[in-house]
């Protein structure tokens, strides 16, 4: 009997593992399932570092493209999201607007007036940091038959946003789909700019292959016009150490409530790939505390990357879920273990005789 009770400690552990499970996701778990859903949106993301933290609110870009045959395209961004661009023919004269709809991707009907090719380049060079837009130069570089192909890229990066914060609350104010700090009980903190600005030339291949596949030229990072030598030579959020955590915030309305909140999920070293940043999302929040909300990793669509789309899968599950699950597993081990070797002492297994 000694011997069972010293043993019945073993699915008691797990039993204890189980609850300290449930009370680690008590909140997200209430909220997913009793929760109200609501469509919500990324508004902007922190950089917690070790002594102090930023708040990234808006990302602006100017990107110019120079095309073998000496064409340039010239585009604006804004949160991602290109806004407006030009062509500009290498005889001079006016340059030729273009649609959004010339950048899109999903266009696919032959009106366009950019290949394909020449879309992806726009696209990775909006959204990606300095290692994808030394990639894409790379691609097109096999394409070296094509004068329409990509050979420079100039990119002039405008992050906005708050640069110096002690803490950051968990609740903040929304004010026209941006964080707004009037009424929050906290140090007002003065809104700012880093400008980053970085030239990558793939004109001559042996050149780049000299210094190892980097084509980047030239490099500046100021912040409010001061230079600063940032951990990496990259763009604002891939300039940053692992230690860095990128938490993002996200906006929503509810109950006639504007409401922006910190997230529960981050990352080290970079933007968690589960949430992308100024995308959509969606929220559940307490109906009785619109305040009380949270947000749900969302891989978004399988379609066209099913790799891409799984790993943002995998990552948005294990941020979310990852430290309960774990928590929960060992306690299924304690107590399935446990209940074995209390069957095994109530009821032995046949010793099989051995011959001799």
């Amino acid at each position: 009997m000694k011997r069972i009770l010293t043993l019945s400690l073993f699915p008691i552990l797990g039993l204890l593992l189980f609850a300290a499970a449930l009370l680690w996701s008590e909140r997200e778990l209430r909220l997913r399932f009793l929760g109200l859903p609501v469509k919500g949106k990324i508004i902007g993301i922190v950089l917690q570092r070790p002594n102090h933290a930023a708040i990234l609110t808006a990302l602006d870009s100017h990107l110019e493209l120079g095309l073998a045959n000496g064409d340039r395209v010239v585009v604006e961004s804004r949160d991602l999201k290109g806004v407006s661009a030009v062509y500009n023919l290498a005889s001079g004269g006016d340059g030729s607007f273009l649609s959004l709809a010339d950048l899109s991707l999903d266009n696919t009907s032959s009106k366009s007036r950019l290949s394909l090719e020449l879309r992806r380049v726009i696209d990775d060079s909006i959204s990606g940091n300095a290692e994808i837009i030394g990639w894409t130069l790379q691609r097109e570089s096999r394409r070296s038959s094509d004068p329409l192909r990509v050979v420079r890229i100039e990119k002039i990066e405008s992050a906005h946003g708050y640069f110096e914060i002690e803490s950051v609350p968990l609740v903040m104010g929304l004010k026209n789909g941006k964080v707004n700090f009037e009424g929050i009980p906290t140090n007002t903190p003065q809104a700012g700019e880093i400008r980053i600005r970085a030239d990558f030339d793939y004109s001559n291949p042996a050149a780049v292959m000299a210094k190892k596949g980097n084509s980047m030229v030239d490099y500046e990072y100021t912040i409010n016009g001061q230079k600063h030598t940032p951990d990496k030579k990259d763009y604002f959020l891939a300039a940053e150490p692992y230690s860095t955590v990128f938490i993002p915030i996200f906006g929503f309305e509810a109950n006639r409530i504007s409401v922006a909140r910190l997230s529960h999920i981050g990352r080290h070293g970079g933007p968690t790939l589960a949430l992308r940043l100024f995308g959509d999302c969606t929220v559940y929040y307490d109906p009785k505390n619109p305040t009380e909300a949270v947000l749900m990793a969302d891989p978004g669509s399988v379609a066209g990357d099913p790799l891409r789309w799984f790993s943002r899968y995998c990552e948005g599950l294990l941020s979310q879920w990852g430290t309960g699950a774990l928590i929960a597993l060992a306690g299924c081990v304690f107590f399935v273990t446990g209940m074995i070797l209390i069957s095994l002492e109530i009821r032995p297994s046949k010793a099989v005789a051995t011959l001799h």
